[in-house]
C-alpha cells in the first residue's frame, strides 16, 4: 500500500494536463460551432432548473444568453491550462465553467460527461506542471502537504475509473440482454450505432456477439483488480483500448471512449514511463543505424 502512495505520477501528469485540455477545447468548439441549437428558444423551453443555480441566486435564463462567452472562455482556459499558464488558478475556472454548462445543458450530455467534471476537479489539486510547460515547477517534498494532496488526488483518479467499470459491470449483470450475451446484438441494430457497412454482418454473428458481449463484462469486472496489479494491468489496458476503439468505430461514441483511455496512464508510474522512454530511444537509434548502413553500404 505504501509502495502504492508513494509511486509518482509527474510525467504522465504532465502529458494528461494536455490531453485534457485538447479534448475539453475540441469538446466546447464543435458546441460552439453547434451553439445555433442549444440556444433554440423551443429547446430551452422544457429546460429543468437547476438546484445549484437556485440557491447561489444564479439566473439560468443569464447562462442561455451568454452562452458564446462562457464557451469560449472554456476554450481559452483550455489552452492556457495546456501551456500551464496561471497554475492552479487556471484549471479552477475551467472546471467551474464546465460545471456550469454542464449544469444548464443537463440534456446534452453523455456518459464521459460525468468523468470529465472530475477529472478537471482532481486536476486542480495535482503537481502536474512539472514537465511541458512555460515554465516547469520544482519538485515537491515527500513529507508536504502539496505532496500529499497530489498523491490522493492521482489516486483518486485510478479509484474513480475503476468504479466506473465495476458498476457498470454489475448494473449489466441485471439487465436480461447483457445476462444472456445478447447486447451487442441490439446495439449494433440500432441506427445510431451503426458507425460502419460491418455493423449488420457483425450483428448477425452469433459467436462475435456472444463472445463480445461477455468479454466485456469480464473485463469490466476484472479491470479494478488488475489495473493495480504490475503485469496484468497491461492485459486490461490492451482490452480496454481495443474495446474502447471497437465503440468508437463501429458505434460511433466518439467524444468519452478516449477520455477513458486517457486515464490508462495513471497507472504507469515515472520510472515505468522511463523505463519506456529509454527503450523507444534504443528503437529510435537502432532504426538510424540501420538506415546509415544501408545508404552507405
Amino acid at each position: 500500500m505504501k509502495k502504492l502512495f508513494h509511486s509518482n505520477h509527474y510525467i504522465y501528469l504532465s502529458i494528461f494536463r494536455i490531453l485534457i485540455s485538447i479534448h475539453v477545447f475540441k469538446k466546447y468548439l464543435q458546441l460552439f460551432f453547434n451553439k445555433d441549437l442549444i440556444t433554440d428558444a423551443t429547446f430551452l423551453k422544457g429546460a429543468p432548473v437547476n438546484p445549484i443555480f437556485q440557491l447561489f441566486g444564479i439566473q439560468q435564463s443569464s447562462i442561455f444568453q451568454n452562452i458564446n462567452i462562457i464557451l469560449s472562455a472554456i476554450m481559452l482556459l483550455s489552452i492556457l491550462f495546456a501551456f500551464g499558464i496561471f497554475r492552479y488558478f487556471t484549471p479552477l475556472l475551467l472546471y467551474i465553467s464546465v460545471e456550469i454548462v454542464q449544469r444548464a445543458y443537463p440534456f446534452i450530455l453523455n456518459g464521459g460527461d460525468n468523468l470529465l467534471k472530475f477529472l478537471l476537479l482532481y486536476m486542480i489539486f495535482t503537481d502536474c506542471y512539472r514537465y511541458f510547460t512555460l515554465n516547469n515547477s520544482t519538485g515537491q517534498k515527500k513529507d508536504s502537504i502539496s505532496y500529499f494532496v497530489n498523491q490522493i488526488s492521482v489516486l483518486s483518479i485510478k479509484i474513480h475509473l475503476s468504479l466506473i467499470y465495476f458498476v457498470s459491470a454489475v448494473f449489466k449483470l441485471n439487465a436480461k440482454v447483457w445476462f444472456s450475451g445478447v447486447a451487442t446484438y441490439y446495439t449494433l441494430q440500432l441506427e445510431r450505432f451503426k458507425g460502419t457497412e460491418m455493423n449488420n454482418i457483425l450483428a448477425k454473428n452469433g459467436i462475435f456477439v456472444t463472445l463480445s458481449t461477455y468479454i466485456t463484462l469480464m473485463w469490466e469486472l476484472a479491470f479494478p483488480f488488475l489495473a493495480w496489479h504490475k503485469t496484468g494491468k497491461y492485459v486490461v489496458f490492451a482490452l480496454g483500448i481495443m474495446i474502447h476503439l471497437g465503440i468508437y468505430i463501429f458505434m460511433m461514441i466518439h467524444d468519452f471512449e478516449i477520455l477513458f483511455m486517457m486515464c490508462y496512464g495513471f497507472f504507469i508510474s515515472d520510472e515505468e514511463w522511463k523505463k519506456v522512454g529509454v527503450y523507444f530511444q534504443k528503437i529510435v537509434s537502432l532504426f538510424k543505424r540501420k538506415i546509415f548502413i544501408k545508404e552507405y553500404a
